[in-house]
């Protein structure tokens, strides 16, 4: 054995290592992504590794919130702890209508304690992102162990802090953020067990359990695990081929507990895949929705300007020899991107793309180390620049959707309400922020307006901000009806049927049938009746008659519709115009408890003998629904002068009283202080017409025709259009 081998080696056996290689050390491989030996941190990054932490913790606070979908985990965590089983229906039969198994372990056992789900779920999210930032921060630190270069591992974590997504998906009460860290640190950890096998060394096999809990938090991670192994085989392969056995027969944990995972499905639940497989995709391909969604998430987070770090990064990492990790990052990446767009995106925020931040500052900060070792002084004051740019289009699109955005609940806004609010039609206009108006940016910000109005339409990618605003709708619902079952109004065995099924049935414990099918097999198992992300299914009334199902909700969320509600309106317009079978059930000052009953008027009487129904066609009722709204709306109307909402339905409510008069002045207000919908134009008119005022219908109707022009609606034209050529008859 030569002696410098000989020296080499008994070096590294005193310290406790393994020497490289020969080949590997004169290729030059950084010491900073291999050595072991312990580094100090210098007091001024020990200062900015705390600042990354606290400006994540108050990045996160500022967007917490829970969403209804996770009331649906919540339900089955509390009923396995109250020893009925992971059922959605105590009593019923067994569907696995949630997607993350291990997040409902968890959870349950602190319910048993007495922590409730939803109050325990927050914080469990909260110091998994905590950890994610510690997983990056010690695989950073291990990267950048050279004097001079321990201040880049800071780079990747400020990215975390200041990325919205990430905040976002600190809280929400889903296993977003522990699936996260989960991934992350088995991808970093395989990256480390990879690069010592390229090392000749031998690291304890970790990545694989944490794959393998992944899985067992999200059906998705099977896939992003499948290619990350393949990516080390392929990697070890190519470098090493008489350690490849080596590393298959270290993946023994991940299958065996994958696999277990299976059988108690099957076992259990009579299915290989989690019923909301088939509720939500079920082979379904939708690539236009999901090709807008990974294009919105590109433009909003400005992902161009990342494109040269990366490049760089990837260079530097060929260079050193440590090619692994980039290839892992792009092997699980595209993949997982290509999959996301087949089933169209997803109904959240970029949820699933949420995982892809942490890797991909990961690589950046590995190209701000590329360029920073030029010897030419005006690299590191342009690299400073660059990075300054990257951040300004991390925070710009993304905090002006949180400035913008509506403070009311309203479906799918913006695209759902495009044509009926003000806010939704200048929502991420590029005109409102003098950065996003300037040449380049504008088209950008207009491409990304455009496509986030049309998956909003379409129920993809809905903001945080209205996840948490419809929360605050569901709650009260489900504590009403949870004191009407305590007071006995309800008996405890009554079945209802809503197509939001988190907070309604979880704060009322009534047994529920999901018209979406996510916790129903046979709506899961149905044809898609519309398109809809994650709405595509639906219950029929006749299958709810054949489950005995009690109360039907007219509205597709709610059962009980409070006074102001326009959807309340509708029904009892609709039911008064053309005597639909639908009834009213008063529910104090709560409002209505509107539906339909599919066992009929007269079972559901003698099942539900505590309930005062009365039909929606009933002029008694109507005289006194009437009554009750028309002073909550002028109420409201004091308290909030610029309520557009209202003053639309307190003007419907006095057509629907005849008080033609009386809701002229409504829409001529309306039509005054918002020229832009046409809506107040086309009502105007109507009540003119119906006054016999018919030169000012005509002249109600020409404005209204000019802003469906101007706004291109082309339905809304098409609708005043039928009304002026009418008045222009003779």
């Amino acid at each position: 054995m030569a002696p410098t081998r000989r020296k080499r080696r008994a070096a590294a056996a005193r310290v406790g290592v393994s020497p490289a290689p020969a080949s590997i050390a004169r290729a030059g491989a950084p010491a900073e992504a291999h050595s072991t030996a312990p580094a100090s941190l210098s007091g001024a990054l020990v200062v900015a590794l705390v600042l990354s932490l606290a400006l994540l913790l108050a990045h996160a606070g500022l967007y917490r919130f829970l969403t209804d979908d996770s009331y649906i985990s919540f339900r089955y965590a509390r009923n396995l702890a109250d020893g009925h089983g992971l059922v959605f229906n105590p009593g019923y039969e067994r569907v696995e209508g949630y997607t993350n198994f291990l997040w409902v372990l968890i959870l349950a056992p602190l319910a048993r304690l007495g922590i409730p789900p939803e109050r325990a779920a927050n914080p469990l999210s909260l110091t998994a992102t905590i950890a994610l930032w510690g997983v990056i921060a010690a695989f950073a630190l291990r990267r950048y162990r050279e004097p001079g270069r321990r201040w880049l591992a800071a780079l990747p974590l400020f990215g975390l802090a200041i990325t919205r997504s990430v905040a976002v998906w600190s809280t929400s009460g889903l296993e977003t953020r522990l699936f996260e860290l989960l991934m992350v640190a088995g991808l970093l950890r395989l990256t480390i067990e990879v690069e010592a096998l390229d090392l000749g060394r031998e690291r304890r096999a970790m990545a694989c359990i944490l794959f393998a809990l992944a899985t067992w938090t999200r059906p998705d991670a099977l896939l992003i695990s499948a290619c990350a192994f393949g990516c080390a085989g392929a990697y070890v392969l190519a470098r090493r081929p008489a350690s490849f056995v080596r590393l298959v027969t270290r993946q023994t944990p991940f299958v065996l507990m994958v696999t277990a995972h299976y059988v108690f499905r099957r076992l259990y639940y009579g299915d290989w895949l989690p019923n909301t497989y088939y509720a939500k995709f079920g082979g379904h391909f939708w690539w236009k929705a999901g090709g807008s969604y990974l294009l919105a998430f590109a433009l909003e987070y400005f992902i161009v300007l990342w494109l040269p770090l990366i490049v760089a990064g990837i260079a530097r990492n060929v260079a050193n020899r440590t090619a692994f990790f980039p290839l892992l990052v792009g092997g699980v990446v595209i993949p997982h991107m290509i999959y996301i767009a087949a089933i169209g995106g997803d109904h959240f925020e970029y949820r699933p793309l949420d995982l892809y931040f942490p890797l991909a500052f990961l690589v950046m900060t590995d190209g701000v180390a590329h360029f920073i070792a030029s010897p030419r002084r005006w690299v590191k004051p342009a690299t400073a620049a660059y990075l300054a740019l990257i951040a300004g289009g991390l925070v710009l699109i993304p905090w002006e959707s949180h400035r913008q955005f509506i403070n009311r609940y309203k479906p799918g806004f913006p695209g759902g309400e495009v044509n009926d609010l003000v806010e939704a039609q200048s929502f991420l206009s590029p005109g409102r922020d003098v950065i996003l108006r300037l040449p380049g940016l504008e088209w950008i910000a207009r491409t990304h307006r455009d496509l986030t109005r049309w998956m909003t339409l379409h129920f993809v990618g809905i903001r945080a901000e209205e996840h948490r605003m419809f929360l605050a709708t569901a709650i009260p619902e489900g504590l009403t009806l949870g004191r009407l079952k305590q007071q006995g109004v309800l008996p405890p065995d009554t079945y209802i049927a809503v197509d939001c099924v988190g907070a309604i049935p979880y704060y009322s414990d009534l047994r529920t049938l999901d018209r979406l099918g996510l916790t129903d097999a046979h709506v899961a198992h149905s044809k898609p009746v519309r398109e809809i992300m994650a709405h595509s299914k639906s219950a029929t009334l006749d299958y709810a008659r054949s489950r005995g199902v009690d109360l039907w909700a007219v509205d597709a969320v709610h059962l009980i519709l409070p006074l102001t509600s326009t959807r309340l309106l509708v029904a009892v317009s609709d039911g008064y115009m053309t005597k639909q079978p639908n009834y009213a059930v008063e529910a104090g000052d709560a409002g209505y408890l509107i539906c339909e009953l599919p066992m009929g008027l007269d079972s559901t009487s003698r099942r539900l003998p505590s309930l005062r129904i009365f039909s929606l066609g009933d002029s008694s009722f109507i005289r006194n629904y009437l009554a009750r709204i028309r002073a909550a709306y002028e109420d409201s109307l004091l308290a909030d002068p610029g309520n557009y909402e209202a003053a639309h339905d307190l003007a419907k409510a006095l057509i629907l009283n005849q008080d033609f008069g009386a809701a002229r002045r409504v829409f001529a207000m309306m039509s005054q202080r918002f020229p832009t919908l046409v809506e107040g134009y086309e009502f105007l008119a109507s009540c003119d017409v119906m006054l016999d005022r018919i030169d000012e219908a005509r002249s109600a109707a020409r404005q209204g025709l000019a802003v469906a022009r101007a706004n291109a609606d082309t339905a809304a034209y098409r609708r005043v259009s039928e009304i002026l050529s009418e008045l222009e008859q003779p």
